[in-house]
């Protein structure tokens, strides 16, 4: 049985100057909760320091902190002038801590002294139990299979200054002759990891293309990895388990769009890719024969991502402008059944739960989380939007666990929030990585996560089982 947890009240109720420097103030805060009270006295210099460090996880849902415009009033003794900065700043204080999210912070933990006075509302950290870094560029996709103790990390080169002088360079003249042994300067790059015994991964090989590598896709039961390239062109390549995945066979180039290629996916039973771009085509190419058995331009805006459900025999594709269109692919002959309008720009970032008949998708401008019922096997006739989660901030990845109930978004700042789905409530807000996150992986069976960054870092974190400690009874 757990207590119902009591409100926390917050008061700056007086001054007093500095005894260490009189020309500097001091503010008196009363705080009370749950039956106890306790006084904690702070410069506006803390306040400014907690302002900007609650910026970088919070941005736009902080109040605006009273400005220091007041700096004479010692000599002028404009007590009334200290009043209005104490007010300002009573109502700063009551602001902040009345949003769950940000007094569940580090920043506010620290600020009010509440690990030492009221630590129900404190919440437990994610912890970081593995860092991955090295790679030659910022992090762009990857994929981890736990089972086969395998990571693929696509990376490449986010300058456009540095991709130019690489094209450049990479430009073959027509008076070079072609023997294979031009210099070519990478900016895109799909890496091999394998874990060892001892639980460390190592690298094992790595492959390098002149064009910037985007997304990638690993089929475990047949061994094939698909990276799609900024080029248009896909990277198919046999990885061996036999040979403990330590070099790729089988290594073709495939020239499957003339843009971006955005998302993919490979039908081994059926040796099929399905690929989506910006050229606004959708492609499902026959391996074995290298033909196109479906090339269609589905939509007049760019497509941003493709999902497929093998069980159900459907494929779900987002584009720019917020269509999600759904492909019935059990035969030979592929079939547009339906179509919705979510009506948010940049939908992407397409999820599928099948077994909650669940599909969601994310728009990256508000990180609007949108939830769709895609109906049950064989009856997927009308796609209808159920949920919606708005995040507020410029959101490009995010992973569900389905156990938790809880959404994991990853920001532009390299900020992770932690949501409840059932309340629709923000847990709490942790600084990642020092750039924007690029991709995410949640594994449930270890209630870890993943997360990338253009920082060159994968970092894995723990949850914790319960955010807050359960009351001793």
């Amino acid at each position: 049985m757990e207590t119902q947890q009591k409100q926390l009240d917050v008061s700056v109720f007086s001054y007093k100057p500095d005894l260490n420097d009189k020309s500097k103030i001091k503010y008196n805060i009363s705080i009370t909760f749950d039956n106890q009270s306790w006084i904690i006295t702070k410069r506006y210099s803390e306040f400014d320091d907690l302002q900007k460090q609650l910026k970088i996880c919070f941005r736009n849902q902080l109040p605006e902190l009273p400005k220091k415009t007041y700096t004479s009033f010692l000599l002028s003794k404009t007590h009334d002038d200290i009043e209005q900065r104490r007010i300002g700043l009573d109502k700063y204080l009551k602001m902040l801590t009345q949003k769950k999210e940000i007094l569940s912070s580090n920043q506010m933990k620290e600020f009010l002294q509440l690990e030492e006075h009221a630590k129900i509302l404190v919440v437990n950290e994610p912890q970081i139990v593995h860092e991955f870094s090295g790679f030659l560029h910022g992090i762009r996709d990857f994929n981890l299979c736990v089972g086969q103790g395998i990571l693929y990390v696509v990376n490449s080169d986010y300058s456009i200054f540095n991709r130019l002088d690489a094209y450049l360079q990479n430009m073959k003249g027509p008076w070079e002759k072609e023997d294979g042994k031009q210099t070519v300067m990478p900016v895109g790059c799909i890496e091999c990891w394998t874990e060892s015994q001892d639980g460390i991964y190592t690298r094992q090989w790595a492959k390098m293309y002149n064009s910037q590598a985007i997304c990638c896709f690993w089929d475990p039961s047949a061994f094939v990895l698909l990276v799609g390239l900024d080029s248009g062109s896909i990277n198919y390549l046999k990885v061996p388990y036999s040979l403990g995945f330590k070099r790729c066979e089988n290594d073709t180039e495939i020239e499957q769009h003339s843009s971006r290629v955005t998302g993919l996916y490979f039908d081994n039973e059926r040796s099929l890719i399905h690929s989506v771009s910006k050229d606004q085509r959708y492609k499902i190419r026959n391996t074995v024969k290298s033909i196109l058995i479906y090339d269609n331009e589905i939509s007049p805006y760019e497509l941003t991502d493709i999902v497929v459900s093998k069980s159900r025999k459907k494929s779900f594709v987002s584009d720019k402008n917020g269509f999600i269109y759904m492909f019935n692919i059990n035969e030979d002959k592929v079939v547009q059944l339906n179509m919705i309008n979510i009506n948010i720009r940049l939908l992407k970032c397409l999820k599928l739960d099948s077994n909650q008949n669940l599909l969601m998708a994310m728009g990256q401008e508000n990180g609007e989380i949108i939830m769709i019922d895609i109906g049950p096997v064989n009856c997927e006739k009308q796609l209808q939007q159920i949920n919606q989660l708005n995040t507020q901030i410029k959101g490009y990845r995010y992973c569900y666990s389905y156990k938790r109930k809880e959404l994991f978004v990853g920001t532009i700042e390299g900020t992770i929030q932690f949501w409840d789905l059932n309340t629709k409530q923000l847990i709490y807000v942790i600084k990642a990585h020092d750039s924007e996150i690029t991709q995410m992986q949640w594994i449930e069976e270890d209630q870890h996560l993943l997360t990338s960054s253009r920082d060159k870092e994968i970092k894995t974190w723990k949850l914790p089982q319960n955010w807050r400690d359960k009351p001793v009874i």
